[in-house]
């Protein structure tokens, strides 16, 4: 990994006019869809100019769970079997419902803390060409005739002025960067979410194999979670959904996390074994593919500033660094900017909109604690709800076809 003066460097212009400094790409925010396109715009070539507004390395709140999805992608970065070695390794995920019945749906996970996960990210694309400048605030876009031609940057109270072909929007649930560069259509998040991380002694982490999930009837529409991380620590959250049809009646984060770790017996055994436990953080998610437009002439919206969390799991991860992927490889096609954000906006629906639709219906569905309760009794007894669920983490099923009711009426025939 890269020395911490190479890491924080301030960004040294390749080029410069009169209108300040210029890069072919230029990518705000450092997350995983932002260090993603910045990989792979480096590694061919194109100067791209990588800046967030945080120093890294910097802590996010996140689940840190790491599912197929999500694995996909790093390897297609080249990157999975490093991320692998630094994160706990997983063998499944374990889905209980309000009555307590769980079923598993066995497939590589794993969990990492964003902390670690986002700079080895960050460093790849630093050290694949990528300029990077920390503590910058993207404050407005730089307009040519309609089109976004770059951004404006402050810097501990310096403007810069940074030209681009394109830009890339990678900013997360926070609404405001999506205003100033005119493509929000949302200002409140999908959801909310908070966790702390429990550290445990190694024989007792040592029995975890798994990803947990709760559909807890207190918190639904929503879950807890209890994800094993390295070095016997565990991330322990809560998050609901203000998009479903109702909402929790206690939606305070800090009661809604004393009351899971108060009832559900694995998350009360976890704090029974904590010998140390960090504060507890929350964080706001925009989940369903929904709250801005994805694209504008010279803009590209990517990552969970896009919507890119799905609604049933609050997993975005994975589906951040497929939106960064298909940016860059769009932007290496080529073709006016009109043209790049019109093929954006059609390739980002046309591949993720069914499903995150289909997901969107699934919350719907398990926002019923009786709902969730059947569909756990089916998973433990029918051969086909077991299947389509392993699937659906797999993501080689259509959701529609267990959540519906032939899909339900089929589990209680095969």
């Amino acid at each position: 990994m890269a020395s911490k003066d190479h890491i924080l460097r301030d960004m040294v212009p390749r080029g410069t006019d009169k209108s300040g400094e210029r890069a072919d790409v230029l990518i705000v925010g450092a997350g995983p869809a932002g260090a993603a396109a910045a990989i792979v715009l480096a590694r061919a070539g194109r100067d791209v100019l990588l800046a967030d507004r945080r120093a890294f390395p910097r802590d996010k709140t996140c689940g840190d769970a790491l599912i197929p999805d999500a694995l996909h992608a790093l390897d297609r970065l080249g990157l999975k079997q490093e991320m692998l070695r630094r994160a706990r390794r997983l063998d499944s995920l374990r889905v209980y419902s309000p009555d307590g019945h769980f079923f598993d749906l066995e497939g590589e996970c794993a969990c990492l803390p964003r902390l670690i996960f986002d700079e080895i990210l960050r460093c790849e694309a630093v050290r694949a060409g990528t300029r990077f400048v920390a503590d910058a605030d993207a404050v407005a876009p730089l307009i040519d005739d309609g089109t976004v031609a770059g951004a404006e940057l402050n810097r501990r109270g310096e403007t810069r002025r940074v030209r681009a072909a394109t830009t890339l929007l990678a900013t997360g649930a926070a609404s405001e960067a999506l205003k100033r560069f005119g493509v929000c259509e949302r200002i409140g998040p999908s959801a909310t979410a908070a966790r702390l991380y429990v550290t445990t002694g190694e024989r007792f982490a040592a029995r975890f194999n798994h990803l947990c999930i709760s559909y807890d009837e207190a918190i639904c529409p929503g879950y807890g979670w209890i994800f094993p991380a390295p070095d016997a620590s565990f991330n322990v959250g809560v998050g609901y959904f203000y998009d479903a049809r109702t909402l929790p009646t206690e939606r305070n984060l800090r009661k809604l996390l004393a009351r899971f770790v108060q009832t559900f017996p694995a998350a009360t055994a976890v704090m029974e074994h904590a010998i140390g436990a960090t504060e507890l953080k929350g964080a706001p998610l925009r989940t369903a593919l929904c709250g801005s437009t994805l694209s504008r002439p010279g803009l590209l919206v990517i990552g969970e500033a896009a919507g890119m969390t799905y609604s049933l799991s609050g997993e975005g991860i994975g589906k951040a660094l497929e939106s960064g992927l298909m940016a860059a490889a769009i932007i290496l096609e080529g073709g006016s900017p009109e043209v790049i954000a019109d093929r954006y906006t059609e390739r980002i629906h046309g591949t993720f909109g069914p499903r995150f639709r289909a997901y969107k219906m699934a919350q719907d569905c398990l926002a019923r604690p009786w709902f969730a309760n059947l569909l756990a009794r089916r998973a433990r007894k029918s051969r086909f709800a077991q299947r389509e669920l392993s699937a659906l983490l797999q993501e080689t099923t259509d959701p529609h076809r267990l959540f519906s009711a032939a899909g339900m009426l089929r589990s209680f025939v095969s």
